[in-house]
């Protein structure tokens, strides 16, 4: 079926301040796209919503579905790599679902596509930092005329540790929803750590060996994704719509990341990529 755009509303930003963005309900969503300008018009550049835009926060019947920071998303992008076409972004604008970009067969992409039947709320808040060339902020769908309910999507929300120090940091506070599975987790190493091996244990099995930093790169890379320069990426998915890691049944889930060097202060981040709702036969 035809598949229409749809513009919204604009809101002008003003330095750390919250700009709010309401999305009408309708159809199924396949598309949610935020443009961020500049007072003259002019897209902004993907440097300059790196350092000047702070927490974007997509909810739907006010629930997360998206809740990072800008340059969190633009690494997120980068890690899909050639699953879409520009890794850095497109111009000025940044994609909020996720499912979109990371599954490539076509009928499995439209199966993310938001259906609104019975969603009553659709909000979207930017935060901004300092601004100096971010003005402006505007929100994009594209659409189709058909009645669904929401059904799978993907999930991106960002969750800060605290830990300053070298040595294994055992993680186990991430969530085990049972309506959730595992695709990504992007594991920053703060403002001056080094992460030098990784691994994940599950329900007291060990479900990724502890593996060097280049050698897990080489895992995420043959999955046809990317471990970018600060992270160390976990990876289970490699774009099939039946690679993950499901949450049902999972009563402990545990990360150990080895630190070589401390995060610094300000600690970690951890950025996790889930699918919700997929169904268990598939």
């Amino acid at each position: 079926m035809l598949k229409t755009h749809q513009t919204h509303e604009q809101k002008g930003m003003s330095s750390n301040a919250i700009s709010t963005l309401n999305i009408p309900k309708g159809g199924k969503i396949h598309s949610v796209g935020l443009r961020f300008t500049t007072s003259g018009g002019a897209d902004c550049t993907v440097a300059q919503i790196k350092a000047e835009v702070g927490l974007i926060r997509l909810t739907l019947n006010g629930k997360d579905i998206i809740n990072c920071t800008a340059t969190k998303l633009y690494d997120l992008y980068n890690v899909l790599g050639q699953n879409i076409n520009d890794g850095s972004g497109i111009a000025g604008v940044v994609e909020l679902n996720l499912g979109k970009l990371l599954f490539t067969d076509p009928a499995v992409r439209d199966l993310f596509g938001l259906g609104t039947a019975d969603v009553t709320s659709i909000q979207i808040s930017v935060t901004a930092g300092t601004l100096t060339n971010v003005a402006n902020v505007q929100a994009f769908t594209t659409r189709e005329a058909v009645e669904e309910n929401l059904g799978m999507y993907c999930k991106y929300i960002n969750y800060g540790q605290s830990f300053n120090s070298t040595g294994d940091h055992t993680l186990d506070t991430l969530p085990r929803d049972p309506d959730s599975s595992y695709l990504i987790a992007l594991t920053d190493m703060g403002a001056s750590g080094t992460i030098t091996h990784g691994e994940v244990k599950v329900n007291g099995v060990t479900f990724k060996e502890r593996i060097p930093r280049a050698v897990n790169g080489l895992a995420v890379s043959n999955d046809k994704l990317s471990q970018i320069s600060g992270y160390f990426v976990y990876a289970f998915t490699d774009g099939n719509i039946r690679t993950r890691l499901p949450m049902i049944g999972v009563n402990d889930l545990r990360f150990v990341n080895t630190f070589s060097v401390a995060p610094g202060a300000a600690s970690y981040n951890v950025s996790l990529l889930t699918v919700v709702n997929l169904p268990t036969n598939v």
